[in-house]
């Protein structure tokens, strides 16, 4: 009885605080469902953990689902947006971690080929440099 008594007064005391970890950086496109993924997020005591999200950057958008590991939100438009997650487990509060979601400003002609942006022109602007250059070094 003693030592159960005892961890139910020291225990909050001694208790870790949990991590906190918002994923890595995402690239996305206007009109894109974006998934945030927190589930990296970790109580060294293994107790359950409660989430909370905060944009803190970008044009404003609606996160659906901040009280969840993975939240989601539609990009309205070109830019950086940046969230914040802090964890809990009932007792004690994680920092906060950060990632971002990059987004092509509108007006760029950007298009997707492979799951990579490419900006078109650029194949064709390479190309003409290099030939320009190779021009040049002609005696």
């Amino acid at each position: 009885m003693i030592p159960t008594l005892l961890k139910l007064l020291v225990g909050p005391c001694l208790a870790a605080a949990p991590i906190a970890e918002a994923g890595l950086p995402l690239l996305a496109y206007p009109e894109d469902k974006v998934y945030l993924n927190g589930s990296g997020s970790a109580d060294p005591d293994g107790e359950a953990l409660f989430f909370s999200w905060y944009q803190v950057g970008g044009p404003a958008v609606v996160l659906e689902g901040a009280e969840t590991a993975s939240p989601s939100f539609f990009v309205p438009s070109g830019g950086t947006y940046r969230f914040e997650l802090v964890v809990e487990d009932g007792t004690a509060e994680s920092a906060p971690d950060a990632v971002e979601v990059v987004v092509p400003e509108a007006g760029r002609d950007y298009y997707r080929e492979g799951g990579c942006a490419v900006r078109s022109g650029e194949p064709l602007l390479s190309a003409l440099f290099l030939l320009i250059l190779g021009l040049r070094r002609r005696p």
